[in-house]
Parts: C-alpha cells; sequence; structure tokens
C-alpha cells in the first residue's frame, strides 16, 4: 500500500469553513484538524507518506462560490499545481519539517517509482531523461493566483509569503522554464507507458 497527500490537507485547516467565502475551499475529503494536519506532516517526515500530488482543479472563484450550489453539488478541488512545490519546500524544508532529501521523494523520485518509470524519470543518472528543476532556495515570493497560469484566477494561497521558487526547468534537457517564461512549444510532449510498481520504495 503507497500513501500520497495533496497540498490543500498540509497548509489549511477545516476553520476556513467558517469564513464567508468558505466554498472555495471545499475538497474530497474535506479540511481536517490541526492535529490531523500535524499527523500528516509527522507522516512526511517519517516516510508513512509516499507522495504529494495535486489533482489541480482549476475552478474559477465564481464556479466554487456559485450560490445555487449545495454540499452534494459543490466543485471539489482547487488550483494547486503551480504552488505545490514552493508550498512544500517553504513550509517543510524551510521551516524544518522535513528534509531536502524527502522533498525530492515527495514530489518526483517516489512518483516514479509507483508509475514504473525510475530510473528514466525521477533521478539525476546517465542515461535518465534530464528533467530537472533548478531552485532558488532564498527567493521569497507572495502568492497572487491572479498572476498564474491556471484559469482559476486566484490561489487559496494568496497572500503567502514562502521561500524557494523554481528558476529553471529543463524537459530532456531542453530549458522549458527560465525565470517564469514558458519556453515550451506545443506537441513537445512524450506518451509514456508506465512499468510496473515496485514491491517497496527505496
Amino acid at each position: 500500500m503507497y500513501v500520497e497527500t495533496r497540498p490543500l490537507y498540509l497548509h489549511l485547516t477545516r476553520e476556513r469553513f467558517q469564513q464567508p467565502d468558505a466554498g472555495k475551499y471545499v475538497g474530497a475529503p474535506p479540511l481536517r484538524t490541526q492535529a490531523d494536519r500535524d499527523a500528516l506532516w509527522r507522516g512526511l517526515a517519517a516516510g508513512d507518506i509516499d507522495t504529494v500530488c495535486s489533482d489541480h482543479a482549476p475552478w474559477t472563484l465564481a464556479d466554487k462560490l456559485d450560490p445555487d450550489l449545495d454540499v452534494v453539488t459543490a466543485r471539489q478541488g482547487v488550483a494547486d499545481l503551480e504552488t505545490l512545490m514552493p508550498m512544500l519546500f517553504s513550509e517543510g524544508v524551510v521551516s524544518g519539517r522535513i528534509t531536502l532529501d524527502r522533498f525530492v521523494e515527495l514530489t518526483s523520485a517516489n512518483a516514479a517509482r509507483l508509475f514504473g518509470l525510475h530510473p528514466r524519470k525521477g533521478t539525476i543518472a546517465v542515461g535518465s531523461d534530464a528533467d530537472l528543476a533548478l531552485w532558488d532556495p532564498d527567493k521569497r515570493i507572495t502568492i497572487d493566483g491572479s498572476r498564474m497560469r491556471s484559469r482559476a484566477g486566484y490561489s487559496v494561497y494568496d497572500g503567502w509569503t514562502v521561500q524557494g521558487w523554481p528558476r529553471f526547468v529543463t524537459r530532456r534537457g531542453q530549458v522549458v522554464l527560465a525565470d517564469g517564461d514558458n519556453l515550451a512549444e506545443p506537441g513537445q510532449g512524450q506518451w509514456l507507458s508506465r512499468g510496473s510498481s515496485p514491491q517497496r520504495l527505496a
């Protein structure tokens, strides 16, 4: 059995549901208590949780706060794609909750192993794909979802200041992100068939 958590549950608690804009925090499962949040961080540090991933649901704020929605029809999930790694680095590595090695395992190496793509993905080695994120561990950014590429136009972390941000990203050795500029061209992706999952993660 492998365990994944999502960013929403590491950073927010159910007190958000007391706010006037509570609908924007709706996910499945719903936000839990601070004790649950603390337990998740302990699980990340101890290796009991294998990956942190996003199901990135880029609803607009109007979509999420539609007054015609109810507990059954509420639109689940939030936009997490651009904030997943900076939030995890800032709240995890910088704060001392997890090590840098665990950060890499949780966001890259373990997922590659689970999908049977290691060592092509998830490691820096001769013969691997050279998919790399070059990180500035000191860069401080205040999150502003209106300036991100997601169609959501907002972030549930708007106003949070994080430390650590990607400066460059390479895909198969080609630079596709440089200081916020997307250099990738449509059609350059490749479909990869997954292999078998390992019996245990390294």
